[in-house]
């Protein structure tokens, strides 16, 4: 039994014996739609056109997720998307990746206000909007938190507000597990990308997010999921495998974004981490990312 085997069967996913797993898991994990797979609508000429809303979102801590945010917003605003960088994690690390002021207020402390999301943006690398979380106490956040349990169409309506069309993209980050921000991300996402690592902790995780995503595929316009295995070291016989093991337990090929140093250091420098990479694996990764995100243009 080859290292990919033994770590399936020590969670009790054997691939090759489990059809039916195999196609559920394949209902959950399905491919990102391109620009050009857009649904015919009979009532496509009354409904306005909404942005394109990708959620990043991991179970596990420290896989890299707000500098993949970080690096998709710019990577996408280069590739010509209008992007708005948005912060739902009470941490309110996005504004460090992005660079962008600290004092003014975000989102947290705006809301508990009822205020308005639109002055909140911030212009950062490469021209795209970013919207911070803010800083706030922990009765705020506590308070926060009880109310958006019961307000669901909370950051929907927020979205709605900002009068954003089908030319914009929205990248959501969330902090991770499972808590309230991450259920109303995916409550207005259209592509889900699931951020983990190449290792055996984040692989035991998936059955768990299998949960929690089902109640968000039950509606007519489901998000397409996909899992994104962040900071691959190729020179690493380990990483490698599990990638492998990733493959096997999700029944496709699996997105990778390569380890590139200069990506983390661009955090320390507050630097866009574009700017920052040379030409190498993960910055080819990136880009390749960002095409598959692109979000529908109209024909105006």
């Amino acid at each position: 039994m080859g290292i990919t085997d033994g770590l399936l069967a020590l969670l009790g996913k054997d691939i090759c014996q489990d059809e039916r797993g195999m196609e559920s898991r394949l209902h959950f994990f399905g491919s990102i739609p391109r620009a050009d797979d857009v649904a015919v609508n009979q009532d496509a000429d009354t409904v306005p056109l909404k942005p394109k809303v990708v959620a990043l979102v991991s179970i596990n801590g420290g896989v890299g997720r707000s500098t993949l945010a970080t690096a998709l917003s710019s990577g996408l605003q280069r590739q010509g998307e209008s992007v708005v960088a948005l912060d739902l994690d009470p941490q309110n690390a996005l504004h460090l990746h992005f660079g962008v002021s600290p004092a003014l207020p975000g989102i947290g402390r705006t809301s508990l206000e009822h205020g308005p999301w639109s002055p909140l943006q911030q212009l950062s690398f490469a021209g795209c909007q970013v919207i911070p979380f803010g800083e706030i106490d922990t009765p705020q956040q506590e308070n926060l938190e009880r109310w958006l349990k019961h307000e669901p169409c909370w950051l929907a309506q927020h979205l709605a507000s900002l009068d954003l069309s089908a030319r914009h993209t929205v990248i959501i980050d969330t902090p991770a597990g499972n808590n309230v921000y991450f259920h109303q991300a995916l409550s207005v996402a259209d592509v889900v990308l699931v951020i983990v690592q190449a290792d055996a902790a984040c692989l035991g995780t998936l059955d768990h997010l299998d949960l929690l995503l089902a109640p968000h595929l039950e509606g007519q316009h489901p998000p397409r999921v996909q899992v994104v295995i962040n900071q691959v070291d190729e020179r690493n016989a380990f990483s490698l495998d599990m990638v492998e093991a990733f493959t096997q337990r999700l029944g496709k090929a699996v997105l990778q974004v390569h380890r590139d140093i200069a990506i983390n250091e661009a955090l320390a420098f507050g630097v866009d981490p574009l700017d920052s990479v040379e030409k190498g694996l993960a910055a080819d990764d990136i880009n390749d990312l960002c095409r598959l995100l692109k979000a529908p243009k109209t024909s105006a």
